[in-house]
């Protein structure tokens, strides 16, 4: 018995800050996003959306505008470069890629990886711009 509540203890003294984080993140951050922009195989349009962490992982989130909604998965993890919550847009002419997502109260940004957003824009002529947007409290 003093075994099972040991190993119950640790369990939930393990996996307590990924929980308790990923309820923080359930609520999401929202963003005003100006721009038509493509997420994942789906053209958004520009409007308010809600950004949540769909995975326990971290690496799926969904965007919702209210009346479109989508599942993106972004494999890169890298270190975070600022403490500001973030949507990160690659840009080439009028055609914007959502490229990465920067959570509220992460050490990580999650993103497409450069081979990807160079395929999705290879096509463009011109220079591609990163455009980001602050995420928000919902």
């Amino acid at each position: 018995m003093k075994r099972i509540l040991t190993s119950i203890l640790m369990a939930v003294g393990i996996a307590g800050p990924f929980i308790s984080n990923l309820s923080a993140q359930g609520h999401g951050m929202s963003a005003d996003i100006p721009f038509a922009f493509v997420a994942g195989k789906s053209t958004m349009p520009a409007g308010r959306y809600v950004v949540r962490v769909a995975s326990a992982t971290g690496s799926v989130f969904e965007l919702n505008n209210g009346s479109n909604s989508v599942l993106i998965q972004l494999g890169v993890n890298e270190d975070r470069k600022s403490d500001n919550a973030s949507v990160t847009f690659a840009c080439d002419g009028k055609e914007c890629l959502l490229a990465k997502i920067t959570p509220p109260g992460t050490i990580y940004a999650s993103s497409l990886g450069k081979s990807e957003v160079e395929k999705h824009l290879h096509h463009k002529v011109g220079v591609a711009s990163m455009i980001s947007i602050k995420l928000t409290a919902h």
